[in-house]
């Protein structure tokens, strides 16, 4: 069992699949990399801030083609709907890679896979030294000639957003269609395979989606991908978390968010950008790391985390639940958000 740093997501990796993935994701990049998961597992505890975000998340897009069920785009605005200029994408990742960045993660949120120059995005920050580069994509937009260009453009880590099988995950992921997105995973790992390239393939899920069944779900994913995480719902259509006060978040000492007009924010989860702390044309990305985002830790290591209108709704800072599940021949001991009622999750889920 692998849990995330806000102990809300899940992996069904056994300890061989965990270890083979690792492994993956050294390659080449062994002493980096054990000195990066020590920095990212250990510093937020020892409140030790590293000179520089181990990971940056940029939004090329805040664009997405399809309109998801569980997400929080169809239940708010979130204030942009854009693709970064390429020249400020080189600024932000020149800097990165002179700083030398880890991570680079393709994410947030909309869909990177929408802007037209995301694989000389990806062969640019690989040029300049990012020692890993994520996509996070829903995988609708997959061409054979596009995950080629990606593979070879040396994306280190793709995600694809793939939650249940069959009419489960297209009453979730609208308006795409299983069999057509499960080919194009399929064509995925074909050709990592056949180019010989490092890339590790990861598929995520919202646990309702495969709660009934989720064996099922292991059979399908387990022969195309090398990871198969999971999550708990999240509920953006109605506020039901129980909110831990006392919570410090360690995404402050681990990461920083920067969207598609070039605004700063402290993490990904501030969906509407209700504290933009600044912007790249005001402060480079280091200068925002130590100022603008040195204010929000001193916010919550002084206690006053209520003051943020965001962090106060986050739900990786809202009371989490212990939950017992029996899955793939494993007794596991999971976490979930605690709400103050039932909910059921997304697509299908819906009572309504």
């Amino acid at each position: 069992m692998k849990k995330s740093e806000t102990l809300v997501q899940f992996t069904f990796e056994t300890d061989s699949e965990y270890w083979r993935n690792e492994f993956r994701r050294a390659k080449g990049k062994v002493a980096d990399y054990l000195w990066n998961r020590f920095q990212w597992n250990h510093y937020p505890a020892m409140k030790i801030v590293p000179p520089f975000p181990l990971n940056v998340d940029i939004e090329v897009s805040s664009v997405c083609q399809i309109q998801c069920d569980h997400c929080f785009t169809q239940y708010m605005d979130i204030g942009e709907n854009d693709l970064m200029p390429l020249d400020m994408y080189k600024k932000i990742v020149k800097e990165c890679g002179e700083r030398g960045l880890f991570t680079l993660k393709f994410s947030m949120r909309g869909e990177p896979l929408m802007h037209p120059d995301i694989v000389e995005m990806v062969q640019f920050a690989k040029d300049q030294g990012i020692k890993e580069v994520w996509i996070n994509t829903n995988g609708g937009l997959l061409t054979e000639t596009l995950a080629k260009g990606l593979l070879t453009a040396g994306v280190d880590w793709i995600t694809v957003s793939f939650d249940g099988l069959g009419v489960m995950y297209e009453s979730v992921r609208k308006p795409l269609k299983y069999e057509e997105t499960l080919a194009k995973l399929k064509m995925l790992r074909r050709l990592r395979d056949e180019l010989g390239v490092n890339t590790l393939l990861n598929v995520q899920t919202l646990w309702s989606a495969i709660k009934d069944d989720p064996e099922a779900y292991l059979n399908t994913m387990r022969p195309i991908v090398d990871r198969i995480a999971y999550n708990p719902d999240m509920n953006f259509k109605e506020y039901i978390l129980v909110p831990d006060d006392t919570f410090v978040c360690p995404r402050l000492w681990q990461r920083m968010a920067i969207t598609s007009r070039g605004n700063y924010l402290k993490c990904p989860s501030d969906f509407c950008m209700e504290e933009i702390l600044g912007n790249v044309a005001d402060y480079s990305v280091k200068q925002a790391w130590d100022v603008l985002m040195g204010r929000q830790r001193e916010l919550h290591l002084s206690g006053q985390k209520k003051e943020s209108v965001v962090c106060n709704k986050c739900h990786h800072g809202a009371m989490k639940k212990q939950v017992e599940l029996d899955v793939d021949g494993e007794h596991r001991q999971d976490f979930s958000y605690d709400y103050k009622k039932d909910f059921a999750g997304s697509g299908l889920n819906r009572k309504d």
